[in-house]
């Protein structure tokens, strides 16, 4: 096929692509940088008439041409890109205040709605990038954040929570594998019981949170009407008397949180036991699917999949019989 043609602008209109190009060509050779293979790609895919709303980044790139990069998108005032998602790119928290200080030019209602840092060497300062570009004086539109397999830790989350305690945007957020300790169950309770917090879905797989940090996370969810998904697979908690008291609290409390994955953790028949009784009772048809490791017995699997809907061990549903 023919590659496309790109739209004619209307006459006076300014054509805000050929602006970036313009003043992104004279950048590099200004600050004499490399090329990034990857937006050499995007740029080419633009020329022949493609709409490239995502800006995706998979391999390592120069630190001060990825810099001169987000500078020039700021400086153009380019808005037409909706997620920048970069993975294992090796640039860490450089890479994270380039793209916020592009985020920070964006005032509109058009930009940058999707965020992905994975995997890419993130540390606490690159979380306090961004708890000050997401905070409340920042940007308003991201309401996605991903930042997976990035080991800032309990201070990380700490500063994160800076400026998310007060985001009214976000409705995804993912910190799943982030060495979070069972002191940054606080933090995320702090993002979670902002009044205006808007999120619906919380990925918290894979960290330390615990038996204190995990009950920290399932109080402030109580009252969060926007959440319906949780996942705390993996965080090394058991069911202690306040984790399951916290945790029938919440599936009472909160009825537009359907979904949770409490799979990976070291909850025993006794405790699962304690689940299904609640869930049995009156009053927790809002409760969708709960996900527990597959070391309890098949019955009680059993009795949580009748209850929510149906399902087999370890929270996937059956399928019919044909």
């Amino acid at each position: 096929m023919p590659p496309k043609k790109k739209p004619q602008k209307a006459e006076g209109e300014v054509d805000v692509f050929e602006e970036f190009m313009k003043k992104y060509n004279k950048n590099q050779r200004e600050f004499e940088v490399p090329k990034i293979m990857r937006v050499q790609e995007i740029i080419q895919k633009m020329e022949e008439g493609e709409d490239m709303k995502c800006w995706n980044f998979d391999s390592e790139f120069d630190p001060m041409a990825f810099q001169v990069l987000c500078h020039t998108l700021r400086q153009a005032a380019y808005n037409d890109i909706e997620a920048i998602r970069l993975w294992k790119c090796g640039d860490g928290d450089k890479a994270v205040r380039s793209v916020c200080y592009y985020l920070d030019g964006q005032t509109g209602e058009q930009g940058v709605k999707d965020l992905h840092f994975t995997d890419n060497g993130v540390t606490e300062l690159g979380c306090e990038f961004l708890g000050r570009t997401l905070g409340p004086n920042g940007n308003k539109l991201v309401n996605l954040l991903r930042l997976d397999y990035n080991q800032f830790g309990t201070l990380g989350v700490e500063r994160l929570s800076q400026g998310l305690s007060q985001n009214a945007t976000l409705r995804q957020l993912s910190l799943n594998y982030c060495g979070i300790g069972e002191d940054g169950g606080q933090y995320i309770a702090h993002i979670l019981i902002y009044y205006r917090n808007a999120l619906e879905k919380l990925e918290l797989q894979g960290n330390y949170l615990k038996e204190r940090g995990v009950v920290d996370v399932f109080n402030a969810c109580r009252r969060k009407e926007a959440l319906t998904e949780i996942n705390v697979f993996d965080n090394k908690f058991s069911d202690t008397p306040e984790v399951i008291k916290a945790l029938r609290e919440l599936f009472a409390s909160n009825v537009t949180l359907a979904s949770y994955n409490l799979g990976g953790n070291h909850i025993g028949d006794e405790g699962a036991s304690k689940l299904v009784h609640t869930l049995m009772s009156p009053g927790y048809s809002h409760v969708k699917e709960v996900k527990i490791t597959e070391r309890v017995a098949t019955k009680t699997h059993e009795a949580i999949a009748d209850k929510v809907g149906g399902g087999s061990k370890g929270g996937k549903k059956k399928g019919k019989k044909k």
